[in-house]
């Protein structure tokens, strides 16, 4: 499980990779050049950092096995739902990626903006996206790889990752989290 973070609570942080332990998950925290250094990272890049995207890629290539699973470090993503998305992807082994959907319930200007990105992509995709920028999403490491030179160091590495395996006819599913 790749963890990329930047100035999140310690605690947090340490709760969520003990959780994970215990799930049964080596957990790879890329602290991408955090104020306060966290202390559990496995890897630092330096201050003042190289962006999410760039730190998920450090993870994601130094990660070992044939399925990495992405989630943000600030607490928004439960540890349990790695699980729920492991078993998804392993019952339908087609897909080469399994996205949380994490079923919008807030309001306001980010839930709107939100739910015209994912109509958008909609569009562009041909097929409905309930969820395009889901940091919580598992994935097989060397089709993510392959695409490593032209995904974004910033935030949207997840929607180019996600919009790449579309565009090139990969399975891509989403799980309600």
């Amino acid at each position: 499980v790749v963890v990329p973070v930047k100035d999140e609570e310690a605690d947090t942080v340490t709760r969520l990779v003990d959780h994970l332990a215990r799930l049964g998950y080596t957990t790879i925290v890329v602290d991408d050049g955090s104020i306060l250094p966290l202390p559990n990272a496995t890897f630092r890049l330096p201050p003042p950092g190289r962006g999410y995207g760039a730190a998920l890629k450090v993870g994601v290539e130094r990660a070992t096995t044939d399925l990495v699973c992405t989630m943000d470090g600030d607490g928004q993503h439960a540890a349990w739902d790695v699980k729920r998305l492991e078993d998804f992807m392993i019952y339908f082994p087609q897909n080469a990626m399994v996205i949380g959907d994490r079923r919008l319930r807030e309001r306001g200007a980010r839930y709107l903006g939100r739910k015209v990105l994912n109509w958008t992509a909609s569009v562009f995709a041909g097929r409905f996206i309930p969820d395009l920028n889901s940091g919580l999403r598992i994935f097989r490491r060397n089709i993510a790889v392959g695409y490593a030179p032209i995904l974004s160091n910033g935030f949207s590495y997840t929607t180019t990752l996600t919009l790449s395996m579309l565009a090139d006819g990969y399975a891509v599913d989403w799980f309600p989290v």
